[in-house]
């Protein structure tokens, strides 16, 4: 394979956008304030499918964020004030445990590269994910709500 093969599959790779997804359904759902809203209307403004909606919300009601009501007249309402919802939190329900950053579950043992990557890249991964919380964690998504509109 040659470089320039490797450089093209590089720019295939699709960036993850299920936290800009998240920090965007959270924000619209903030921004409805107590009225509350629908996966169908975050949907409209997604430009995406309500299904792919309502998986995010349930990451995110797992964690507290969201308060979800079935049926005819449900819809999504945070669980606390925006004031008291952090990026970092949103960042946490949507990537879970191993954050933007993880290693492959599977590695070859017969090859020295695939171990020393799992011995050595593991602590940069972590340190990685964790600096990026951190970062996440210094703004609530009131913050951010605030300059919309």
């Amino acid at each position: 394979m040659t470089a320039l093969n490797v450089t093209g599959m590089a720019t295939i790779m699709a960036a993850n956008s299920r936290m800009a997804s998240a920090v965007h359904i959270m924000s619209f759902v903030a921004y409805a304030g107590d009225e509350g809203t629908t996966s169908e209307a975050i949907a409209k403004s997604l430009q995406t499918n309500p299904v792919v909606v309502r998986k995010i919300l349930k990451l995110l009601e797992r964690e507290g964020l969201v308060a979800l009501c079935q049926g005819r007249h449900g819809g999504v309402g945070l669980r606390r004030p925006a004031s008291r919802i952090t990026l970092g939190q949103i960042y946490k329900a949507v990537e879970g445990e191993t954050g933007v950053f993880a290693m492959r579950s599977q590695v070859h043992e017969g090859c020295a590269v695939a171990c020393a990557m799992k011995r050595r890249l593991g602590p940069i991964f972590n340190a990685a994910n964790d600096a990026v919380e951190q970062a996440l964690s210094k703004t609530s998504l009131a913050e951010l709500v605030r300059g919309v509109g």
